[in-house]
């Protein structure tokens, strides 16, 4: 059973954060800004695309900010697996609160196995499920803190957003990556 190592999680995103930080932060923003104006229903393939170029970027690829819409080239999967388990939080949430907070690992985990090569949203979303309900404490333990991380540049009137909302992003590339068991994290010297 995999299990989530939150210093990785962490460590991993500020490694390929700080040595591309403009482009994750106009990626970022870009997949923020598409999900908004589409009321979240091309989240899923923009975040595939976004996943795929963090992937590429680990391995030491060279990246660009336009990588991010190759998502689309999978658009079905992604935007099924991001609504079937954007749905499932939200219904989590709307029980008590307690149980949303639980699962929130589900879309990023769906959404990179459709990253990695998974045809099937559905499929997708059911793998999610058994990953993320397995390794549960492990799992909420690293979305809370990828969300504090995340949530704390709001602090300074906003500023701060654009270091941490990228840090969050990133780390759940790699809380799914551990999930999903693709060996050890990578992690691009400090």
């Amino acid at each position: 059973m995999a299990s989530v190592n939150v210093g990785d999680c962490l460590s991993g995103a500020w490694g390929i954060f700080k040595n591309n930080a403009i482009t994750h932060v106009v990626c970022t923003f870009l997949v923020m800004a598409v999900a908004s104006i589409s009321a979240g229903l091309l989240a899923g393939p923009m975040i595939v695309g976004y996943m795929r170029m963090i992937e590429r970027e680990a391995r030491g690829e060279a990246v660009q900010i336009g990588d991010i819409f190759r998502g689309f080239d999978d658009f079905v999967p992604g935007f099924v697996a991001g609504l079937i388990s954007s749905l499932v939080v939200s219904l989590g949430f709307m029980l008590c609160f307690i149980p949303g907070l639980l699962i929130m690992a589900l879309p990023p985990v769906a959404l990179y196995l459709v990253a990695r090569g998974e045809r099937d949203g559905v499929a997708a979303f059911n793998q999610a499920w058994s990953l993320v309900t397995k390794n549960l404490g492990s799992a909420f333990v690293c979305t809370l803190v990828l969300g504090i991380v995340g949530s704390l540049g709001f602090l300074l009137c906003g500023v701060g957003a654009l270091l941490t909302l990228p840090l969050s992003m990133i780390g759940s590339y790699f809380l799914a990556r551990q999930l999903v068991g693709d060996g050890a994290v990578a992690l691009p010297p400090l």
